[in-house]
Order: structure tokens, then sequence, then C-alpha cells
């Protein structure tokens, strides 16, 4: 896909509780592939078991530029529980 759009290239990471990555990925990873087709930007998921120092957080790490990527921020935070 055509990269650019709305400003140069951001990244965010966020840190999500293991239990919650499984409605962020969805089966087969197809949610995370549905938010990274709506937004443009790319979502990565860190690894089972690899989890942010000292947390039980795994790290979901946003790119693209900062429309696609503000985007997908709000499409992945809408699929965490607010504390």
């Amino acid at each position: 896909p055509p990269r650019g759009g709305g400003g140069g290239a951001v990244s965010y990471q966020l840190q999500v509780p293991d239990h919650i990555v499984p409605a962020i990925l969805g089966r087969a990873g197809a949610v995370v592939k549905e938010m990274m087709e709506m937004s443009g930007a790319t979502i990565k998921v860190s690894q089972k078991g690899e989890f942010a120092p000292g947390t039980n957080n795994r790290i979901i790490t946003i790119s693209g530029s900062q429309h696609q990527a503000s985007y997908a921020h709000q499409l992945v935070s809408a699929k965490i529980p607010q504390m």
C-alpha cells in the first residue's frame, strides 16, 4: 500500500495486559488485520511471554503517518477495557 499522507511517520507504543491481547489480535489475527486495513498503520504486538520490563504487559507498537497512527491508536484503545 502507498505510504504517506498526513505528515511524517510516527510510532506509538502501548502497554497492554497480557490477558487483553487476544481481544486485540482476534482469531488468527483477524481483528488486528482489520484495524491495520482500516487505519493504514502497522500494528505489531510483542511475542507471547515478551513483556515490558517488570510487568505482565505486552507491548503494542503502532506506526504510520500521524493520521494513520492516531486512528489505529483509537481503534486499539477501544479494545482495551478502561481500568
